[in-house]
């Protein structure tokens, strides 16, 4: 029953991207978010041949964020940083097009899995990761 979600239900692939709808269900600064549907975004990557998916949006008061929950372990890979390299290539087309219209600009965040736990809030996430 998530209240702030666009949808009231979702399925999750790991336990810290429900760990992190719950941090973004409690953290006040969070105004609304979203699990994107397959195909919503079309973000390419390895050389444009497949299809990157972000975990989550998220809409805050002045921003909104596209995020990925990734393992700890995994962050240095080749494949997740070509994946970050696209979100945030698309990120940044995408304010240049909608800030001259007073529109929210868009942010990516890397999240690793270890700091999603009920500690946390949100707005220290985006503290600590956004670039």
């Amino acid at each position: 029953g998530f209240k702030r979600s666009r949808h009231p239900q979702y399925t999750f692939h790991s336990t810290p991207e429900l760990d992190f709808a719950t941090i973004l269900e409690d953290d006040k600064s969070v105004d609304k978010w979203l699990r994107p549907a397959p195909n919503q975004f079309n973000i390419y990557w390895h050389h444009q041949t497949r299809q990157y998916q972000p975990d989550f949006v998220v809409e805050t008061k002045d921003t909104i964020y596209m995020v990925e929950v990734k393992a700890a372990n995994e962050m240095e890979d080749q494949d997740v940083k070509e994946k970050a390299a696209a979100a945030k290539t698309y990120c940044q087309r995408v304010t240049e097009q909608i800030i001259k219209d007073g529109k929210k600009p868009w942010k990516y965040l890397l999240l690793p899995d270890s700091d999603i736990n009920a500690t946390n809030t949100f707005e220290w996430l985006r503290g600590k990761y956004e670039v």
